[in-house]
């Protein structure tokens, strides 16, 4: 079973939040990143438990202004300063429940990010494995150590 329009709606809303445009950093182009895509996929590969904590996350983030900032007030409503603000707020809430639907999301959006090329290319992503020196093997002696009861 795949997520409802009005879910897919939602973490189109969710997801780009994590990156808040006012505090600069990676600066995604508008719809560079399809954040749907990268969480449905991510979504279809896991089991019945995840996929009913992907539903949670976003249902959660979708009712934070309400359950955190005591606001009536849809998530879609706030800037984007405010959103990244209440994110970064569920993602380090005391109660574990609320901070790890929190993590989970941002899980979700960060794997969408990394499967666009461009994104990869400029935080160097791809260059890290190719910088590392790969060290020759070097083989180890191996002692016989004799047993205790062994003469």
């Amino acid at each position: 079973m795949t997520m409802t329009g009005v879910e897919r709606h939602w973490l189109s809303i969710v997801l780009p939040s994590f990156i808040d445009p006012a505090a600069g950093g990676l600066g995604l182009r508008p719809g560079e990143v399809d954040f749907v895509r990268g969480a449905l996929t991510m979504y279809d590969a896991s089991s019945p438990m995840g996929r009913l904590g992907m539903r949670a996350a976003v249902l959660v983030a979708m009712l934070s202004p309400l359950l955190l900032l005591g606001r009536l007030r849809s998530f879609a409503a706030l800037d984007s300063t405010e959103r990244a603000a209440v994110l970064a707020r569920i993602c380090s809430h005391r109660l574990y429940m609320l901070r790890g639907l929190g993590v989970l999301l941002k899980l979700a959006a960060s794997m969408a990010m990394f499967r666009v090329a461009s994104v990869r290319g400029r935080t160097h992503y791809d260059h890290r494995a190719a910088a590392l020196t790969v060290r020759a093997r070097v083989a180890l002696p191996v002692l016989m150590v004799p047993s205790p009861g062994a003469a």
